[in-house]
């Protein structure tokens, strides 16, 4: 946007920049333009369906988040105090969970959508595995989960929590999400879409 300004009697007119404006469409091409990683832990399938389906609407590099050792079915019984996952969840709040640390590049990412299943109304433990492994500092960073019927909220507010240096933007709960839902929802984001 140009910005007029009077003139002198000796002085030529000259429209002006408005560096305020220049910076924000600036900053919304960047965002647009970004490279994107969807990284995801996925437990029964419905994850990985998510964040292939970003992944393809935003030429974005899929990555699985895979611990060093798999969680087996018996994980799926979130009331069994006994498997690994309840201990995670509600033991100490520092585990941290081995993953294969196969991310190539991480800093060459503009934007992370990170896709993870809710486990007792939490992110596994595993996602901060990850966070933890690489340097995200100042990168954006949108969440995204599956549940059956938890929101996103105090998943969110946990991750915000532990990684402030992280720019986060607001996630969503993608189960059942058409395509042009999933459209919507990134270039609500600012994240471009093919």
């Amino acid at each position: 946007m140009a910005v007029f300004t009077g003139c002198g009697k000796d002085q030529p007119y000259a429209p002006q920049e408005n560096p305020q404006e220049d910076s924000q469409e600036e900053a919304q091409t960047q965002v647009k333009d970004a490279k994107v990683l969807v990284a995801f832990f996925s437990f029964t399938g419905t994850t990985k369906s998510a964040a292939t389906k970003l992944a393809g609407l935003t030429d974005g590099t899929l990555y699985l988040i895979e611990p060093e050792t798999p969680y087996g079915s018996e994980n799926s019984n979130y009331y069994d105090k006994s498997t690994r996952a309840y201990q995670e969840q509600y033991g100490p709040a520092s585990v941290r969970p081995a993953i294969k640390k196969t991310l190539k590049d991480a800093d060459g990412y503009d934007i992370v959508l990170l896709g993870f299943p809710i486990w007792y109304g939490k992110a596994p433990r595993v996602v901060f595995s990850f966070l933890d492994s690489y340097s995200f500092k100042g990168k954006t960073v949108v969440p995204f989960i599956t549940s059956g019927s938890t929101g996103i909220s105090s998943a969110a507010s946990e991750l915000k929590s532990a990684y402030h240096d992280i720019s986060w933007k607001t996630g969503d709960r993608l189960n059942d999400k058409s395509t042009e839902q999933l459209k919507s929802w990134l270039e609500s984001l600012g994240i471009k879409v093919k």
